[in-house]
């Protein structure tokens, strides 16, 4: 038996996050933060060097403002539900109403950050998987091409079946 606890493999890969863009005043800050850095040398050099920096900047300000994405959008769930629950108990008040209608927009956002980000992960694994998905991929556009098909239409209350006739 084998136990992998404690075994580091190294720091992750740095992948930028399509959610990132979702965030507002994030290229604002994304061009502050390319502008601010001041590194002298040839023009590879200063490239290379600007994106190291920028690589350190986005993991810090990701943390700071994301952290852990799955956690955030139960906590904002949590403060919705509870004040559905005391709604249910009593009237709520000008501020608890705004309170809610703040933590429904965002656990809105912490669901649509979630769903960028699996996306751009399934693609991921899409492009890394290549030919291995192949079955999976004609299995789905064959069943998208069955959805896509209409069996009958009703028209004037006379249902149409014919494959002409539709």
């Amino acid at each position: 038996m084998l136990d992998g606890r404690g075994v580091r493999r190294g720091s992750t890969p740095f992948r930028f996050e399509n959610m990132w863009l979702k965030e507002k005043g994030f290229k604002e800050l994304l061009k502050s933060w390319w502008q601010g850095f001041n590194i002298r040398g040839s023009h590879s050099f200063v490239l290379v060097e600007k994106l190291k920096a920028l690589k350190s900047s986005l993991k810090t300000w990701n943390n700071e403002v994301f952290g852990k994405i799955g956690v955030n959008k139960t906590l904002a769930l949590e403060k919705v539900s509870f004040r559905d629950e005391q709604e249910k108990s009593r009237e709520l008040s000008m501020e608890e109403v705004k309170a809610r209608k703040e933590a429904r927009e965002d656990f809105k956002k912490w669901v649509l950050m979630e769903e960028v980000s699996w996306r751009q992960k399934s693609r991921e694994i899409w492009l890394r998987e290549g030919d291995k998905n192949t079955g999976f991929f004609h299995r789905m556009a064959n069943m998208h091409k069955r959805s896509n098909w209409l069996r009958k239409i009703k028209i004037n209350g006379v249902w149409c079946i014919e494959y002409n006739e539709i």
